[in-house]
């Protein structure tokens, strides 16, 4: 759908956006110290993200649809990433379900959807963005099978994955977890 040259705003922001989360990702992953990340965070949520989104609204201004923006700005989950590498700092292991609750919004799928959708013209509505934001159950489910999915091939995170945080919530295997989180995708 995006090789089609409507959608060109759509894939340049997509294109941004996924660029600035690799980086991201690996700063709070590997990079910075717990004090670091806690400015970037700041930094981030008051101003970092701001050009990238004036650049989007005045594009959207041009389209008619700058309202669309709020919701790309309401998906965004920086305190996310922070959260988990605050756990690492202190060597603690969340629960699964600590660990879900913030997984799921560190996996960007919402927003990642809601920047596809801002450049997609007259394709997208104001109510189909905010179902996005809504979390409907296939943009849940999504974030869940992308999760878990990923957890079950990752090996030797610096963070706990699912896998450890099930093991050691439920006091199970290795191998029980990755039957159980198996389990949960197909049933998503």
């Amino acid at each position: 759908m995006f090789f089609e040259p409507h959608y060109f705003l759509s894939l340049r922001f997509l294109t941004k956006v996924i660029a600035i989360l690799a980086v991201m990702d690996d700063i709070y992953d590997a990079y910075g110290t717990i004090e670091e990340l806690e400015l970037l965070t700041e930094a981030v949520e008051r101003w970092a993200l701001l050009d990238f989104y004036e650049e989007m609204e005045e594009e959207m201004v041009k389209e008619g649809k700058s309202y669309l923006i709020h919701y790309a700005k309401e998906a965004v989950g920086t305190r996310s990433y922070f959260l988990e590498a605050k756990w690492l700092n202190q060597g603690y292991t969340p629960t699964f379900d600590e660990y879900m609750s913030n997984a799921l919004v560190s996996s960007c799928h919402t927003l990642l959807t809601a920047i596809a959708y801002v450049g997609m013209g007259d394709v997208v509505t104001k109510e189909a963005c905010q179902w996005v934001l809504d979390l409907t159950k296939m943009i849940g489910t999504s974030e869940i099978i992308g999760r878990l999915m990923d957890d079950s091939f990752s090996r030797e995170m610096h963070i706990p994955t699912s896998v450890e945080c099930y093991m050691k919530q439920y006091g199970v295997t290795k191998e029980e977890a990755y039957d159980e989180l198996n389990k949960q995708v197909v049933k998503a």
